[in-house]
């Protein structure tokens, strides 16, 4: 999520639809027809992979930063 958008308040339910249709590729009318509970865990199984993502990658970022002291 775009870091302090919403101050301290959640993101609103948009930013969850905008999601969804954008990861999953659903149209307006799927996202609508898609259970509340489906959306749910669909987006907290993207954001548990953005996580994974986001650890991996700063993962890598302080191997190549260590690589890069090292010479």
């Amino acid at each position: 999520m775009i870091e302090g958008t919403w101050g301290s308040d959640g993101a609103p339910a948009e930013w969850g639809d905008f999601i969804l249709m954008k990861r999953m590729k659903w149209s307006w009318d799927e996202l609508q027809a898609t259970p509340m509970y489906v959306r749910r865990y669909t987006l907290d199984f993207l954001n548990a992979l953005a996580e994974r993502e986001q650890a991996e990658n700063d993962r890598m970022q302080r191997q190549a930063d260590r690589a890069q002291r090292m010479g």
